[in-house]
């Protein structure tokens, strides 16, 4: 009976386990019983060649090259502390065969082993173009991926093998230091004979593989293995490989690629070389980790990872499947010697062994002098990885340590945005909590009755200058005002404001900044904590009259009984409002955005101060509340316009402009006195 193991979703068998007699490592100790590597036999140091360059191998050599073949091909049972341990034949190849670029051989790790058996699963599988890999950093992924470049041009006839990293140096590099350099060290009887320069450094292009012995002919490899195959890299562009067929991609660290390179465009492009017809003949791996979503190949890499979802449905709509291994499986300084993750608690005997390894103290002083503690092993690689390395650290020394070592895939995109102006940890995670359970908006317009009261009434289909509205007022808590002075004001200000960033007439032509961004919000409650302190209804667009967007901006405002406050760049709105003597329902400048040392005189004019002052104090009062109160927002599109807001272009970033004000806003004590004060206003107004 086959045994299986559960694998990122996929349920693998292994192949029967042989008798015992045919495990390595079979007949010694079990605590000696572990992956060991074996040397090549000294009997390989002479091999002749005939007149034609093909080895002429003895009949040991030959025994030795078939049974290494075989091994290759068909994987590899060792004995691992007691159990019988299966490895797939290409991390077989990549354990015994390919050399690291610093001169050593891989050591056998089994997350590893995990992810060769997963590869295995899905080669297997013919919708299955390849898979998409999210990794924490020095996880060996790309070592692992240019050995199968390697394998795929040595076992395989006429392949067509291809590598891309981020820059053209990086592409070079790795063909270089990872390719061409494992393949040189390569035994004969695996190593092709090239055809090109043997000092080629652009292309590896190899002949046909033949073989023989003393008496008559005879292959180790099929004589069709590695048969005009080849390997090369290319810079990253679009048309890097458009045409023909490739047999197998290495597409290196996709997350940071160029902008000029778009990720998935350019995947889109090379799959097309993968098939032909209904048949795959191609097989791609892109294995990554991710630096920032927003200014090269961040979010297009994430794309491509929510397309390659298999846990949703097969085949995938890229025909991609996604591989992710917590940052903690494989970790060094908790890994033991038989090669298994050290991730709880350690046995007495991987706490010896890993206290003996990694632990150093001073001779004299006895103070610690490694990084590691016996304390930090005792806790094991969980808790070191996800707490103590994260401890002390904040902003973008957060950021990257998470990016270097995530624990689960949210944390390998959350904390991708380095260059963010505000906590990009905290808006993923909000991000990713809104998409699992999203908040329900209400698609609203504001009207006028017959009566002069306002009230509202579901958008159709075809009216997207709408109101996404959360919560409305408590019934009979509607149209609340009061008059003073013969002026009509709101009378409801201490439950919340209206923050508009309205538009230029004349940006009107310009791709950013030319669309109105409106927010109710409500102030602080203590008595209701989860429905006050943030954004209920957002109004989004650019409508066809500037004078629709006043409207239902006052509409809103004498609907909920707030104030409104616009961002002061022009007047048009204040002559909407005077016209409709509605001059009451517009805030004047709040306290807390004019500088202290002009408070005494300054001007107070409708609406909100541009001022270098004021707009640092909204930028800081935003940094505070993504920091503080992230789980409060309930609008994606402005978590999605935080991630990549830049405050020394404002323009650009509508929805976050007018998110800053109204949070500025609801931090203001407001004109009214008022019997609730939020602790969060001592908080934002210093």
């Amino acid at each position: 009976m086959q045994n299986t193991i559960e694998i990122y979703g996929a349920t693998i068998k292994l192949p029967d386990t042989p008798p015992l007699e045919e495990i390595s490592g079979h007949d010694l100790p079990r605590k000696e019983q572990m992956w060991r590597r074996e040397e090549l036999p000294k009997y390989f140091e002479k091999v002749e060649y005939n007149r034609n360059n093909d080895i002429i191998l003895t009949d040991e050599q030959e025994r030795y090259a078939r049974e290494e073949v075989r091994r290759c091909r068909s994987g590899h049972w060792f004995m691992s502390n007691g159990t019988p341990t299966y490895i797939t034949g290409k991390n077989y190849f990549y354990l015994q065969w390919f050399k690291l670029e610093d001169d050593i051989y891989p050591e056998y790790r089994s997350n590893d082993r995990r992810y060769f058996l997963f590869l295995d699963y899905w080669e297997a599988k013919k919708f299955c173009l390849g898979i998409v890999r999210t990794k924490k950093r020095r996880e060996g992924a790309s070592s692992q991926a240019c050995s199968n470049l390697i394998y795929e041009a040595i076992f395989y006839k006429n392949s067509n093998c291809g590598l891309i990293s981020k820059t053209k140096d990086d592409s070079k590099d790795t063909f270089r230091d990872m390719v061409t350099f494992a393949y040189r060290q390569l035994p004969v009887f695996l190593k092709p004979k090239q055809v090109n320069k043997e000092d080629s450094v652009t292309e590896l292009v190899f002949a046909h593989k033949s073989q023989s012995n003393k008496g008559a002919t005879a292959s180790t490899i099929e004589n069709d293995g590695g048969h005009q195959s080849k390997i090369n890299y290319r810079a990253p562009v679009l048309n890097a490989y458009d045409r023909g067929r490739l047999s197998r991609l290495l597409l290196d660290e996709g997350a940071k690629y160029p902008k000029e390179t778009p990720t998935s465009q350019l995947l889109g492009i090379i799959t097309k070389t993968m098939v032909k017809g209904v048949q795959r003949v191609g097989f791609l791996e892109a294995p990554s980790t991710v630096n920032e979503m927003t200014k090269s190949g961040g979010a297009e890499f994430y794309e491509i990872w929510k397309k390659a979802d298999q846990f949703k449905e097969l085949p995938t709509p890229n025909r991609l499947v996604r591989y992710f291994s917590p940052a903690y499986e494989g970790y060094p300084g908790f890994i033991d010697q038989y090669g298994d993750s050290v991730i709880g608690e350690p046995t007495k005997e991987q706490y010896e062994y890993l206290v003996s390894k990694w632990v150093e103290r001073d001779a004299d002083t006895g103070d610690l002098i490694s990084e590691l503690s016996e304390e930090d092993i005792r806790l094991g690689a969980k808790y070191y990885v996800s707490v103590k390395r994260r401890e002390g650290l904040d902003g973008i020394g957060l950021e990257e340590e998470i990016r270097m070592n995530p624990c689960n895939e949210d944390e390998a995109f959350m904390s991708a945005v380095s260059d963010c102006a505000f906590n990009s940890i905290n808006i993923k995670k909000r991000q990713k909590e809104l998409e699992e359970n999203p908040i329900f908006k209400r698609k609203v317009i504001f009207y006028r009755k017959l009566d002069q009261t306002v009230a509202f009434r579901d958008a159709n289909e075809n009216e997207k200058f709408c109101w996404n509205i959360t919560q409305f007022p408590k019934n009979g808590q509607d149209n609340k005002s009061y008059y003073d002075l013969n002026t009509k004001k709101p009378s409801r200000t201490r439950d919340g404001v209206i923050a508009v960033d309205s538009y230029s007439n004349t940006q009107g032509g310009r791709k950013y900044g030319s669309k109105a961004s409106a927010w109710i919000g409500r102030r602080f409650d203590i008595n209701e904590p989860f429905s006050t302190g943030k954004a209920i209804g957002h109004l989004y667009g650019r409508p066809k009259e500037k004078d629709d967007l006043h409207n239902q901006i006052l509409l809103a405002a004498e609907y909920y009984g707030y104030q409104v406050f616009y961002e002061h760049t022009a007047d048009d709105y204040l002559t909407f409002f005077r016209n409709r003597s509605r001059v009451g329902y517009l805030g004047t400048y709040p306290m807390s955005l004019i500088d202290p040392a002009k408070r005494k005189d300054a001007d107070k004019f409708k609406g909100v101060p541009i001022t270098p002052f004021s707009l640092t104090k909204q930028l800081d009062n935003g940094i505070a509340y993504f920091e503080h109160h992230c789980d409060l927002i309930d609008f994606e599109e402005v978590l999605e316009n935080a991630l990549i807001f830049d405050p020394y272009n404002r323009t650009a970033y509508d929805c976050v402009v007018a998110f800053l004000i109204l949070i500025s806003c609801l931090m203001d004590i407001p004109q009214q006195p008022t019997q609730r004060k939020s602790p969060l206003v001592k908080f934002y107004q210093n």
